[in-house]
This record gives structure tokens, C-alpha cells and sequence, in this order.
């Protein structure tokens, strides 16, 4: 069988070195299975509906500095929004991390908002919800686990049209599947163990301005815990048997 064609959309600027730390985690996620992946970043060149053509599934990443809601993102999340509407209508299986969690919510109707009181960072436990513990690919999580985060904006309702599968105590919104599809996205990072999590907040930190670097906050990410990990591999399975 040829290996499945899959697209990862990043949102990260040029140079950025967490971009090649994303695609290396994803890599490893999915392992030895046979799979052919693409790299397309919408700030470096626009992307639209096209972007489409020829592929299995469909992978959006984080963002790193970047807000879904943000103005002076529109001029680049606009379009991928024309490019997630393809994809529902033709029902690709997908899979969004936290930007890309937003952007389904944004796209669905939701609101995404910057809220103190609902952002996170570190490993924190979850709860699956009953649509979770009914689901093929988060039931293999049990109904409690702990995963990845790093965020400061949410989505503030679950957005008509999709199955809320986890939460936690901080944010009730923390993963979607788009009913009747193989759509998934989460807010939390189930592309990083504990360990590729605290890279990513070091490098993340070492950029913001000296008076909003949190020197400690590495610790808040439990090496080992690592539920999530097998989520990636999971919906690669699952896009493989769907097109055998």
C-alpha cells in the first residue's frame, strides 16, 4: 500500500526553530508507520482550498506567538479558513493542536478569547467526557489522563456541530471531534512527551521580553506522563484503515 498523504500546517514566522521541533515531534509520533508528510506554513506562503488536492488527512499545528482572533492574523488565518472548509465538506480526516483547536472553534462559530483564568501551562489532568469515553480513539486514553499545555487563548464554547471529548478542571473545552467525521482537535499538545514540552517552553520563553520569563516554569511539566503521546499514531491508524 502507498504511504498516506498527509499535509501539517504550521502557523510559526521564518526562522522560528520551533517549526522544525514541531514537525520533528510529529515525526515521531507517528513512528515507522508509512505515511509521506508535507509541510505548509501559512505565514510564509498564503494557502487556500488547493492545498488539498491529493492528500489523506490533514494536520494543523501550533502557533507560537499567534492568536486565531487576533487583526493582524487575519490576513493569513482567513484563507485557512477557506482551506478547513474543504476539508469538513469533504469530510478529511483532520487533526488541529491548539491553533489549529481554535481555528475549528473560531471556524464553527465559537469565540476564542485571550483569558488569564482559563490558560494553562504544563501537565495537567483530564477527564474524558462520555462522547470522549464512546470514541474508538480517545476511549484508548481511560477515562482520566494527563497531557501538554501551553496556552493563553481558549475557545470559550463547545461550537455547534462537533462531540466535546475531554476536559479539565481550568477549561472545559480541551478536545472536539466534528460529528459524523474523523475530524479531531486539542487544545492540549499530544505532539510532545513531557520532555520535548519543556524544549519547546524554554525556547518559547527565551524569546519573550526579560519581565515576562518565568524561569521556573519548565518544572510544571511531568516527564513521563505522557497519555497523549499515542494520539497522533492512533488517528494515523485509523486514517490508514479508513482508506484500506
Amino acid at each position: 500500500m502507498l504511504p498516506l498523504k498527509i499535509l501539517l500546517v504550521q502557523a510559526r514566522r521564518a526562522g522560528d526553530t520551533m517549526a522544525l521541533h514541531e514537525h520533528d515531534c510529529i515525526t515521531r509520533r507517528i513512528g515507522d508507520r508509512r505515511v509521506k508528510l508535507r509541510i505548509a506554513n501559512a505565514l510564509t506562503a498564503p494557502l487556500n482550498a488547493s492545498a488539498l488536492d491529493d492528500v489523506d488527512a490533514l494536520i494543523i499545528g501550533g502557533s507560537g506567538n499567534y492568536s486565531v482572533h487576533h487583526p493582524l492574523s487575519q490576513s493569513w488565518v482567513t484563507p485557512l479558513r477557506g482551506l478547513l472548509e474543504r476539508a469538513l465538506k469533504d469530510r478529511l480526516p483532520a487533526f488541529g493542536i491548539c491553533f489549529g483547536h481554535q481555528l475549528l472553534g473560531q471556524h464553527l462559530g465559537a469565540a476564542v478569547a485571550t483569558k488569564a483564568q482559563h490558560a494553562e501551562m504544563g501537565t495537567v489532568p483530564l477527564t474524558l467526557t462520555p462522547h470522549g469515553s464512546d470514541d474508538a480513539l480517545f476511549a484508548t486514553l481511560g477515562p482520566e489522563f494527563h497531557a501538554h499545555t501551553g496556552h493563553s487563548d481558549c475557545v470559550t464554547t463547545t461550537p455547534a456541530g462537533v462531540d466535546l471529548l475531554a476536559q479539565s478542571d481550568r477549561l472545559h473545552t480541551q478536545a472536539f471531534r466534528v460529528r459524523g467525521s474523523n475530524f479531531y482537535t486539542t487544545q492540549f499538545h499530544p505532539d510532545m512527551t513531557g520532555a520535548e514540552a519543556v524544549a519547546r517552553y524554554e525556547a518559547f520563553r527565551a524569546g519573550l521580553p526579560a519581565p515576562e520569563q518565568h524561569p521556573h516554569g519548565s518544572k510544571k511539566f511531568v516527564a513521563g506522563k505522557d497519555d497523549t503521546a499515542k494520539l497522533i499514531g492512533g488517528f494515523i491508524d485509523m486514517v490508514a484503515g479508513g482508506r484500506g
